[in-house]
């Protein structure tokens, strides 16, 4: 209801001309408002519209009004059978926000009023507003995983049809693709037929676009290290830069700083789970916490990602704020105050640093800067820790899991009779 009332007095404001007064409300949350909303719902309608003038989007876009070549799925263009106009973005930017909106009420709800005000935290924060106001489609992404989490919770022909939500977020940005881990829960006879059809689903998609798929992961762009960025190769990339350390120094901390944390998440996972440390969680706070973690992780690690996309941490919320307060794994206590502040991360490193830029000399605002950023480097590190840990023993409870490690093990014990 909050998230909501504050999405109505945005609009209204920026709707009855109170522009300057918006626009100073979205910077103190720590984002900067293009000229006008949903410049990234845009990204796509505008592609449209030029693939549909017979241009070729995949090498420029012109119709773009920061002349962005597209680079997201070939799927998208499916939308090409429209007859899009510029007049068709207010009213589809505004549905991908409201559907989002609609989305959070299939939330697990928290379980005391104080799990209750750390999810509108989680809800209210710089990353979701920033993601409304610009309109991303990963809103659809998250719209498309409530569904799948929801879904998997119910009967074997709903759980049919939360599969082909995780499938479609797969086909439309890559990177959910991971979603599909969730069809563990199944015996491990059914999993294999739902994978078996992911994977023919997966390699017709690949058939059908290759051409144009390659050209748009060839385009998936980067950006400055110390910028509103996250993932696995942000800190290892700043240090590169900043202490000018050769190239080669990105790759190996940023392949040592992964291999750390899965490992060391994976032990925790593992001892997570033969203590239950995880057994407090419901089914639904089971599975909205695997999916928030297997989006968050899967691009964490796969590239770089713009603040916004941290708005997936809303799906871990309802768990993490159980965990907070029942879990017996010490560490477990801080996996949601790291979540809720990586949520409004925008706002306190912008706004702090804005405040040094203006009252200190430029050596001392460099360090304020510099200090805030490996802040922030480390909670992404420790969080993404925590949230391998929890896939990992989400996935050690599974049925398909737990039955091919009953397999393995009886294996072992009659070689060793």
């Amino acid at each position: 209801m909050i998230g909501t009332a504050f999405f109505l007095v945005m609009v209204a404001l920026y709707c009855l001309g109170f522009v300057p007064l918006y626009r100073g409300i979205m910077e103190f949350w720590g984002v900067y408002p293009f000229d006008f909303p949903f410049v990234d719902t845009d990204t796509v309608l505008s592609a449209i519209r030029c693939i549909n003038r017979g241009v070729d989007v995949y090498a420029a876009n012109p119709c773009d009004v920061l002349n962005r070549v597209y680079d997201y799925s070939p799927l998208w263009t499916v939308l090409s059978v429209f007859p899009m106009t510029r007049a068709w973005l207010p009213p589809i930017g505004m549905g991908v926000d409201i559907i989002f909106l609609l989305s959070l009420s299939l939330l697990p709800v928290g379980r005391s009023w104080r799990n209750a005000r750390w999810i509108t935290a989680g809800i209210v924060s710089s990353a979701t507003v920033f993601a409304m106001e610009r309109g991303n489609n990963d809103l659809v992404l998250f719209v498309l995983a409530v569904g799948a989490a929801t879904l998997v919770c119910q009967s074997d022909r709903w759980r049919l049809l939360g599969y082909g939500c995780a499938l479609l977020a797969g086909l439309l940005k890559y990177y959910p693709m991971t979603l599909m881990l969730i069809a563990t829960r199944e015996r491990p006879g059914r999993f294999m037929a739902v994978a078996a059809a992911s994977i023919m689903a997966v390699a017709l998609f690949a058939i059908v676009t290759w051409h144009d798929l390659v050209r748009a992961l060839s385009l998936i762009p980067t950006g400055s290290y110390f910028g509103d960025m996250f993932g696995s190769v942000t800190l290892g990339g700043g240090l590169t830069e900043w202490l000018g350390l050769p190239p080669v120094a990105l790759k190996i901390i940023r392949l040592a700083l992964s291999l750390l944390a899965i490992s060391i998440g994976v032990r925790l996972g593992t001892r997570s789970h033969e203590c239950g440390a995880l057994t407090v969680l419901n089914e639904r706070e089971r599975a909205f916490l695997l999916v928030g973690a297997l989006l968050i992780l899967s691009c964490f690690f796969t590239a770089q990602n713009i603040g916004y996309r941290a708005v997936h941490l809303i799906l871990v919320l309802p768990a993490l704020s159980v965990l907070r307060d029942t879990s017996n794994i010490r560490v477990f206590r801080y996996a949601l105050p790291l979540a809720i502040g990586l949520l409004w991360s925008g706002a306190w490193y912008h706004d702090i640093v804005a405040v040094a830029a203006a009252t200190i000399r430029h050596h001392g605002y460099s360090l304020v800067q510099t200090g805030l950023w490996i802040v922030r480097e480390a909670m992404w590190w420790s969080l993404v820790t925590l949230l391998v840990s929890c896939v990992t023993d989400l996935l050690l409870a599974s049925n398909t899991v737990s039955a091919c490690l009953r397999y393995v093990n009886r294996h072992d014990y009659k070689i060793k009779i």
